[in-house]
Order: structure tokens, then C-alpha cells, then sequence
């Protein structure tokens, strides 16, 4: 699947807004002329009188938090109960406060990574408005914590976050900004260990990696399908967001001088060529969010280009600017991920398209799924295959933007979990 089908707004009844809000979304009436943009407030009794006297008002689709977990689980909710649309407004969060800290996530994989995505939405947007207290701020980031390290704990679990997050993000450039943030997040918690980070540096590089571009979040995701170049003013929010990013993170309740120092530094030239454990702190986690950011960036379509191959995002991130030499954060990805890492999609040598599950004993030769034959004509049920195998081996890797071939994410995941029991004999 290429890109997210267009829907008609989303129904919200108005007994759920309150005095005080701040909008995640544009609120439109039934002709869909908007009634109050996203990032207003409703800012007394009389305002949101007026909006409950209407019979309904609506959210675009492609603001709600629906939207991004249709995009994140591949397929609607509804279609698993048989529900129309219109049913599915229970669906969009208003009230931050009900988010409960301590409650684990809960569902499927795929579910999980939509919940913890539509969180980091809600979570961004309240910092990018300025609309997060300081005493909300130190309990949301943390559960932002707690969500990804349940995200990652165990094998199954991190490499099938990986997968499913890399998927989103390398076959569609529907909500870039959040995925490409916790993609980035998830891998930094994961990589981190190899780099031999001391918890506080490695605390700090996750959430600076899932905040980094908070002060133009709205703007990535315009970016991303647009076909032009940037203009002048796109330009000058690119270049001053990691500055303003860091003032919004302070705003809303950020001490950590680690944290706030990597999101300053994480677009900065840093010195070429030095080894991790010579550079400053700051600089240090830096380092590893540019190669990090370029790393996932340069697999991720744009409406102006499409994604480039896992291939070449190993080699870019193994040579990233180190003028001939090797990164140590990109060898480190490599030796996490192998060269086609979960999520992305390789050319076997007889001509199948598989989608690969996680790195196999060696770097090139990943654990995947068939999912087209050599035909062309997709499968009904994927083949999972060890590509060490000689009659399975890996020819090329393929753009995800490049696939039209249908993905179940959930039966992915069970695959994964399955090629890492005795009976799989991968």
C-alpha cells in the first residue's frame, strides 16, 4: 500500500471539548468551512456554547488521531468488526489528562506502535503550541519513556517494532513527522547499548532523537509532499527549528541540559572524522542523531522523490561524513540490522520480492518473507525464508515506495516471533 486513502472528515461530538483546549486538529462545520484552526483555543463559556448548539462539527481526517492509526495498522479497525466510519469518532483523544502514566500498552504489535505514534502526535503538538505545563511535561515525557521501552523489550519486540515503523515510514510519506521521529527513537534506544552509552546519555539521546524537530513538526509533514523545493520562509523555520526547538522543550518543562544540547546541535557541523568517545557529551549524541536522522530520511519517499534502498542508506550512514572512513554509529547500525534492516523489502536472486522479518547470522543475508513470487502475483500466504540459503539468496534491495504489494503488519509480526523458535529452523 503507497499512500492513505482519502476519507471524509471525521465526526466529533462537542460535549467532548471543553473550555481551555488547545485544538489538535482544525474543527469544521457539516459544509466543512472551518470553524476553528488547529492550534486555536476555545477560549470561554460563550465560544463553546456556540459550537455545542451546532448538530455536529467534524475533524479532516488527515488531522485526526485516527488517521494515523489507520496509516500505522495498515488496515481499519472497522474492517475487523464490520463498522462504518462514522462510528469510529470515539476514537479521537482530547483529554490529555486521561491518559494514564503507569498503564502499559496493550494489543498487537502494530497496535502498540499506533497508540505510542498517536501519543507522540499529541505530545509534540502540546509542546510545538506552547500548550504543555511544566508539571504535565516531566509525567508525559516519561511515559513517552516507558512506551518505547516496551516498544523494545526482547528480541521479537524490537526487531518487530523496527519493522513495523521502517515499513510506515519507507512506503508512504503520510505522517512523516511522527513516524520518522519515533523510527528514529526506537532505533537510538536500540543502537545505543553497542555504542556503549552510560544510561544517562542514552535516556537523553531517545527522547532528544523523538523531540528533535518539534519546532516544525506542521512543516515536515508539508515538506514531505511537496514537490517543490522549500520556499524562503519554509527555509528559515528549517534553519532556526533546532534552536526554537530546544526553547520549546524548556517551555515545557525540560532540565536536562544533555537533552536540550543534542536537539541544538543535532543539524550543527560537528568535527569530521572523530572517534565517540573523544567528542564532548553533547556533541557525542549529536553525532548520533545526524546519522540517525540521515539513516531513515534517505529511505523515506517524498512527494518530490521517492525513498532511496536500504543498501544505500547502510552505506550512507557507514560513510557519513567521514571522508572515506567508517562511522562507528553506522557500523553499529549495521551490526544491529544488518544492510537490509526489518521493514524493508529485498529482490531475491530468482526474482521474488520478500519483505525482511530481521537480520539473519550475517549482515546481507536477512530472515524474510516472500510476498510476491517470481511472477509477480502477490501471495496469499508469505513464505518466510532464511536468505543464507542458496536457493533464497538476496540480489538487491527495493525502495519500499517502489512496492504495491499488500502487507498484513500483524501476521509480519507473528512471523518474526515464529523464525525465532527451533521449529522455524532458521
Amino acid at each position: 500500500m503507497s499512500g492513505r486513502s482519502v476519507h471524509t472528515p471525521v465526526p466529533l461530538p462537542t460535549e467532548r471539548l471543553r473550555v481551555g483546549m488547545t485544538l489538535p486538529f482544525t474543527l469544521l462545520d457539516a459544509q466543512g468551512r472551518v470553524l476553528l484552526a488547529k492550534g486555536q483555543r476555545i477560549e470561554d463559556e460563550l465560544q463553546l456554547r456556540l459550537l455545542r448548539e451546532r448538530r455536529q462539527v467534524y475533524v479532516p481526517f488527515e488531522e485526526s488521531e485516527l488517521a494515523l492509526k489507520v496509516w500505522m495498522n495498515g488496515l481499519l479497525e472497522l474492517d475487523r468488526r464490520g463498522a462504518a466510519i462514522k462510528e469510529l469518532e470515539r476514537h479521537v483523544q482530547l483529554d490529555e489528562g486521561a491518559e494514564g502514566a503507569a498503564e502499559p500498552l496493550r494489543g498487537t504489535l502494530p497496535e502498540q506502535c499506533a497508540e505510542v505514534a498517536a501519543r507522540l502526535r499529541r505530545l509534540l503538538a502540546s509542546v510545538e503550541q506552547g500548550a504543555l505545563a511544566r508539571e504535565q511535561g516531566a509525567a508525559r515525557f516519561e511515559r513517552l519513556w516507558r512506551d518505547l521501552e516496551q516498544l523494545t523489550a526482547g528480541d521479537v519486540a524490537a526487531d518487530g517494532s523496527t519493522l513495523v515503523l521502517t515499513y510506515r515510514a519507507c512506503t508512504s510519506p503520510a505522517d512523516y513527522s511522527v513516524l520518522h521521529a519515533l523510527q528514529c527513537a526506537v532505533l537510538a534506544l536500540r543502537v545505543a547499548p553497542l555504542l556503549r552509552l552510560p544510561p544517562p546519555e542514552l535516556r537523553a539521546l531517545v527522547l532528544a532523537t523523538a523531540t528533535m524537530n518539534v519546532a516544525m513538526l506542521r512543516l515536515q509533514d508539508v515538506l514531505a509532499q511537496q514537490r517543490t523545493a522549500p520556499s524562503t520562509i519554509q527555509r528559515a523555520q528549517i534553519d532556526a527549528h533546532a534552536e526554537a526547538g530546544a526553547r520549546l522543550l524548556q517551555a515545557a518543562g525540560v532540565t536536562d541540559a544533555l537533552w536540550l544540547d543534542a536537539v541544538r546541535l543535532h543539524h550543527a557541523p560537528l568535527p569530521p572524522g572523530v572517534a565517540l568517545a573523544q567528542r564532548p557529551a553533547q556533541e557525542r549524541l549529536a553525532h548520533i542523531i545526524q546519522v540517525l536522522d540521515r539513516y531513515t530520511a534517505s529511505m523515506s519517499p517524498r512527494a518530490s522523490r521517492p525513498g532511496r534502498s536500504a543498501k544505500e542508506a547502510a552505506r550512507t550512514a557507514v560513510l557519513f561524513r567521514t571522508g572515506g572512513a567508517q562511522d562507528e554509529v553506522g557500523l553499529a547500525l549495521v551490526q544491529l540490522l544488518g544492510i537490509y534492516p526489518p521493514g524493508t523489502f529485498v529482490r531475491l536472486h530468482k526474482g521474488e520480492l520478500a519483505l525482511v522479518l530481521r537480520r539473519g547470522d550475517k549482515a546481507g543475508t536477512p530472515v524474510a518473507a516472500v510476498v510476491v513470487n517470481r511472477a509477480g502475483e502477490p501471495l496469499g500466504t508469505p513464505k518466510l525464508v532464511n536468505t543464507a540459503r542458496p536457493e533464497y539468496t538476496v540480489d538487491d534491495a527495493v525502495p519500499g515506495s517502489a512496492v504495491r504489494a499488500r502487507i498484513n503488519l500483524d501476521e509480519m509480526v507473528n512471523l518474526l516471533a515464529y523464525s525465532r523458535t527451533p521449529a522455524a529452523g532458521m
